[in-house]
């Protein structure tokens, strides 16, 4: 899912200052203040930038919300993100490592930081949408970056040059007032280029032990992360596959597993249009085909394995899965003639 932090969407709407009636904004991202409040939540795109084009045409045509809410975001808010971003021991390692985790709050974009030439880029390439809403997205973006660094390093940074992909129409001296430098418009990307000498300098509270630990708990964030983004039906046979080895297993047991009641669970797998039953099937075709081919195991042992109580009935599923015998397959998958002997 294209998403990004219910934080951005929460800090925008403070700073709709010519918008006391909120409500009418939280009815577009369909969530309620107390939603926002969760850093967990994730706000679909397409209803973000709706959000923000509501607030633009408060303020048309002098356009400051969306700096003002760069410059209200802090690294704590971010959390071990952001205060791994602080601990780096430079600004250029801060954003090398932000490049790596920054989908944890942005799913929308892809970012990179990179040395050209005598300078530090860091940049952004997101979905070509052609409409206000990205382009101040985009603007945002970047400026939050920029206010990230000053607080790190507790010094106004300027950068050498910003550049973004987009044109647009309006005032745009809060961007002038806000990056130091004019944006450069019809770019061929979004970019800060920072002098490298600026990058290089220490964060005033950088702790390489510090960032290093919390690094770890971020590359564990994002393995989960990309779990999550799987397909439940995968995860279902994941789970349904590190228990085949003790028997068939109930719907309960793995419901509980993965931390979901039964019903929970059904209604999962019924939205997907599966059934338990097939996904048990598809773990213990997997898993067969994967032990046949690839390991030293005898048929019977990857019959226990499996989940059958008799190798019969695992040799019958397994010709319903594949067409074949598993002794068959076997030899086959290793190119031996079918009238060799097995070895095993």
């Amino acid at each position: 899912m294209t998403a990004v932090s219910a934080m951005y969407a929460r800090k925008q709407i403070e700073q709709a200052i010519n918008l006391p009636d909120k409500a009418p904004l939280y009815q577009i991202i369909e969530m309620t203040p107390d939603q926002l409040q969760d850093g967990a939540v994730m706000v679909p795109i397409a209803a973000y930038l709706s959000l923000i084009e509501a607030i633009a045409q408060s303020e048309w045509p002098d356009l400051r919300f969306h700096m003002r809410t760069s410059q209200s975001m802090r690294c704590d808010e971010f959390g071990v993100f952001g205060l791994a971003f602080k601990s780096a021991p430079t600004v250029r390692q801060g954003l090398q490592r932000l490049q790596q985790y920054v989908r944890l709050h942005n799913r929308v974009s892809e970012f990179a930081a990179e040395a050209e030439g005598g300078a530090y880029v860091w940049s952004m390439k997101g979905p070509a949408v052609v409409r206000l809403g990205s382009a101040l997205s985009a603007e945002a973006a970047m400026a939050t970056t920029l206010v990230l660094c000053r607080e790190a390093t507790q010094k106004t940074l300027t950068p050498v040059k910003v550049e973004f992909s987009h044109t647009r129409e309006g005032s745009k001296d809060a961007l002038m007032a806000h990056f130091g430098v004019m944006p450069e418009f019809g770019a061929a990307r979004d970019a800060i280029h920072f002098d490298m000498a600026e990058v290089e300098q220490p964060c005033a509270v950088g702790d390489a032990a510090i960032w290093q630990y919390l690094t770890t708990h971020l590359d564990q964030a994002l393995q989960e992360d990309a779990r999550r983004a799987r397909p439940f039906a995968e995860l279902v046979i994941e789970e349904i596959t590190k228990l085949l080895s003790g028997g068939v297993p109930q719907l309960a047991e793995v419901a509980g597993i993965m931390g979901l009641g039964e019903r929970t669970f059904q209604r999962r797998l019924s939205e997907q249009g599966q059934t338990f039953q097939a996904l048990v099937d598809e773990a213990r075709h997997q898993l067969a085909r994967q032990l046949v081919v690839a390991s030293s195991y005898s048929l019977i042992e990857i019959t226990f394995l499996t989940g059958f109580s008799e190798q019969s009935a695992f040799s019958r599923g397994f010709k319903r899965w594949t067409g074949m015998s598993p002794r068959a397959y076997r030899q086959a998958q290793k190119g031996e003639s079918l009238g060799a002997p097995a070895s095993r």
